[in-house]
């Protein structure tokens, strides 16, 4: 019974142009390592054979274009905010043939610190670097901390004391692959305090720290987190920022095997088949409130297999098949609420042990303890449908998938356990427009089987609604045509039934 609302105002659409004086003009300058020697950089034909010198004639505002090949330098980017990038940072064939190698001769990238966010760095492989702090990418001291925007880069094979991907970027580090690099504190990020989304972070190792991200303030959003390895913490430690959308499985650390003492809102995460050789091989110390998030087949050697000592609110999670010797799903003081949890006799409001009846938790293989192919997302009979608790938050929060966190399922507008919310989808009128003739044409998103009644209303002012139509579903994508003038000021909502 979702409803969607569109106003249809007049037939006449309008735009607004900012008034102002156009900015100074920028300039691209092109760098390709094949040339003969270097020209002056305004062509491909003139291009300069060095990175360094297109940084070092660009300006502010300025985009410094890097063809496809090696180059082997250390690149710094002197305060600049520029757009340093590959010809495409979408294409990964791209990415992974324009590479920026470091020679083991310190930060393979150097951000001063004072970058603002109009400085990207977009479409490189950024590899073999070795520093003391950020092998891959350095941005900045603790005071002066680059916002540059990272994106669109493969950060590989780079070493340092702390950081071996990256250190100090306290600016977006979104769509990165950022794997195989270690250190000894913070194999993959450390202090990187700005927006990190949608990155995959995997196969860092950490001599002592956390192998993943250490220290990263920032919020932490629908990345994958897998197959990093540390000592106090395999995929996460001392994130104290929102941990939100995020799948976090395979890592491994002594200490909580996938997020060891992050003090920030955990929320909507798959938390999966993480180890830890001593405690928490799912969540070790967490002191966030740990909210709607799936903590399935996580081990710990000795005590709490799933959590561990996790002392602020544990609600509308499901925490299922953990082991450990000790507290195999949960070991410490709290008591979880609204949550599913295998074998839980501690008591707490809205719980329930039955099992959570996911859709394939083992796979096409059969085997639990291989991810790539297991699914935690509910079937349709399982206990954890509308059994959640409501919270302020999810009204424009998405679940796991990026649909809806609340979502109309087996009887009421109540939020699911878990990740992942049953049945959501996005329902919405996409467009509103004249037919083929002078009438009206709605057209929203849908699902097959699912069935549909339009209502119209010429005076929104009283409220008085008249039913249309009813539509049974046309596929994903379903339409209806009011032969009512088009332009006519009109409401309409399309109600799911």
């Amino acid at each position: 019974m979702i409803m969607a609302f569109r106003l249809l105002t007049s037939a006449t659409l309008l735009f607004l142009f900012p008034l102002g004086t156009r900015g100074a003009r920028s300039t691209t300058w092109h760098v390709k390592t094949s040339v003969a020697s270097s020209g002056d950089g305004t062509t491909w034909e003139t291009a300069f054979k060095s990175i360094r010198e297109g940084i070092d004639i660009a300006s502010d505002g300025d985009t410094v274009m890097v063809a496809q090949g090696t180059y082997m330098e250390n690149v710094c980017f002197d305060g600049k905010n520029i757009v340093l990038r590959s010809t495409d940072p979408l294409d990964s064939d791209v990415v992974d043939k324009t590479i920026i190698d470091g020679s083991h001769a310190g930060s393979v990238i150097t951000f001063s610190g004072t970058e603002g966010e109009t400085c990207v760095l977009a479409g490189f492989t950024v590899q073999n670097g070795y520093a003391e702090e950020g092998g891959g990418i350095y941005g900045g001291t603790d005071d002066n901390r680059t916002r540059a925007t990272v994106r669109n880069n493969v950060i590989t094979a780079n070493w340092a004391q702390y950081g071996g991907g990256l250190y100090g970027c306290s600016g977006t580090i979104r769509s990165n692959i950022i794997i195989d690099n270690s250190a000894w504190s913070g194999g993959g990020l450390n202090r990187c305090h700005g927006l990190l989304q949608n990155n995959t972070i995997a196969g860092n190792s950490a001599v002592w720290g956390c192998g993943g991200l250490h220290f990263c303030a920032g919020i932490i959003q629908n990345n994958t987190i897998h197959g990093n390895t540390g000592i106090s913490g395999g995929g996460l430690a001392f994130c104290d920022g929102a941990i939100e959308g995020n799948t976090i499985y395979d890592n491994h650390g002594t200490e909580g095997g996938g997020l060891f003492d992050c003090g920030g809102t955990i929320q909507s995460n798959i938390i999966a088949l993480n180890s830890a050789r001593f405690s928490g091989g799912g969540l070790h110390l967490c002191g966030g409130t740990i909210e709607n998030n799936t903590i399935v087949g996580n081990s710990a050697v000795e005590d709490g297999g799933g959590l561990y000592l996790c002392g602020a609110t544990i609600r509308n999670c499901i925490i299922w098949e953990n082991t450990a010797p000790l507290g195999p799903q949960l070991w410490g003081p709290s008591q979880p609420s609204y949550s599913c949890v295998e074998g839980w006799t501690g008591g707490g409001q809205g719980n329930t042990t039955d099992n959570p009846e996911f859709l394939d938790p083992r796979g096409a293989d059969n085997d639990p303890a291989t991810y790539d192919d297991n699914n935690y997302r509910l079937s349709a009979n399982s206990p954890c449908i509308d059994a959640g608790k409501n919270e302020s938050w999810m009204s424009q929060a998405a679940d796991l998938d990026g649909n809806p966190r609340i979502f109309y399922g087996v009887s009421s507008f109540t939020v699911d356990m878990g990740a992942y919310e049953h049945g959501s989808f996005f329902f919405e009128i996409t467009e509103v427009k004249k037919g083929s003739g002078d009438d009206t044409e709605l057209r929203w998103n849908s699902r097959p089987g699912d069935t549909y009644t339009v209502w119209s209303c010429s005076d929104f002012s009283v409220n008085e609604w008249t039913e249309k139509a009813t539509v049974p579903s046309q596929g994903t994508t379903s339409s209806w045509t009011d032969p009512a003038p088009f332009g006519h000021g009109k409401f309409y909502r399309i109600e799911m039934k």
